[in-house]
């Protein structure tokens, strides 16, 4: 453990002690990796030196380059599509290859990352957190490498339609009227046309841009396909797009926590969607990462320490704070798999 200075602080370093503000609240819990944002916070709440462990934590720098990398890159060719310039996929596909390649070693490894998003730009994040989810149920269900860069790709892809969309659609801080919806449905049309006019894009891949809101029982858009008439890539980004969609704050609606989205998907699996790849994905991805803060249904705030392997959404936490009351001065571990009162109701994204 040393010292550091807010200004030696570097992207990657872990806290070895909380932070807290001048008032006493937690700022920041032990165990927390820096990111840039987070060196902002500590200016802003003017903390002028940090404790951190000796070594940084590699292997999560890296993920959140690739993750950045891969905003940043979905961001510039959907407003490409946007302004109705050619849209060349090359450096879009060379970044999903390196997202394969860590799902690949450790299905898990982007799961602390996804979900960290600004309501202003959630289609890109989106888009990218939706290409993580169908990269990891591609490899649950052994599909061999080639085909899971593509499924992550076709996911990367599958939104670009909405860059058609009028933004006073699109960005509608209220639910939108019958006839604004049939406009917005048109985003799978307008998707599919513009996916399968990039170069080096197979129908395959095209196609889920085109039928991702197909749903089993006949009730999706815009062909009604039903059951095994939709093909696999299509059904398994309808499942990673709803999941996203549904843990995310978005204009009109806040999100709801990972096991609600899990009871929702489980509701409708076989139903709109595929029971066997919901089943899969829900057990890989629904769990709360060591090191997020958590809120619990009783007020307090904790950090996960350990996961649970028999029950990922009930693990080890550190409770670190309280919504309300009197500050915790000592913090306490609480195994939520013993203990049935208390459950996690929501993430705290930093």
């Amino acid at each position: 453990m040393k010292k550091v200075t807010i200004d030696q602080l570097e992207e990657g370093m872990k806290l070895a002690q909380d932070v807290f503000t001048e008032s006493g609240k937690l700022l920041l819990p032990e165990g927390f990796i820096i990111k840039p944002s987070l060196i902002q916070k500590l200016k802003e709440h003017n903390i002028d030196s940090v404790y951190v462990e000796d070594e940084k934590a590699e292997s999560y720098v890296k993920e959140e380059v690739i993750y950045h990398e891969t905003f940043v890159a979905i961001q510039d060719l959907m407003l490409s599509a946007k302004a109705g310039e050619i849209v060349d996929p090359f450096v879009a596909k060379e970044i999903v290859n390196d997202i394969v390649a860590q799902i690949i070693e450790e299905e898990d490894v982007f799961l602390r990352i996804v979900g960290f998003r600004d309501v202003d730009n959630y289609t890109y994040f989106h888009s990218v957190d939706v290409s993580i989810f169908a990269a990891i149920i591609g490899k649950l269900l052994e599909l061999d490498r080639k085909q899971i860069e593509d499924l992550s790709l076709a996911a990367l892809l599958h939104d670009f339609g909405k860059m058609k969309i009028p933004h006073e659609i699109l960005n509608k801080p209220a639910k939108l009227t019958d006839e604004e919806f049939e406009e917005m449905k048109k985003h799978t049309i307008y998707g599919y046309q513009i996916v399968k006019n990039m170069d080096g894009i197979s129908e395959q891949i095209a196609e889920v841009a085109l039928l991702h809101h197909e749903r089993l029982d006949g009730s999706g858009y815009p062909l009604k396909l039903k059951g095994d008439k939709i093909p696999l890539f299509a059904r398994i980004v309808a499942i990673a797009d709803v999941y996203d969609a549904l843990t995310a704050d978005r204009v009109y609606k806040k999100k709801i926590v990972p096991t609600k989205a899990a009871d929702y998907l489980t509701k409708y699996a076989g139903v709109h969607f595929d029971k066997d790849i919901v089943q899969k994905f829900l057990k890989m991805v629904v769990k709360y990462p060591v090191g997020c803060f958590v809120i619990l249904n009783t007020g307090e705030i904790a950090i996960v320490y350990e996961e649970n392997p028999f029950n990922k959404t009930r693990p080890i936490v550190k409770v670190v704070a309280k919504k309300e009351g009197p500050p915790v001065l000592k913090p306490y571990f609480v195994d939520l798999s013993q203990d049935n009162k208390r459950e996690i109701i929501d993430v705290i994204n930093y």
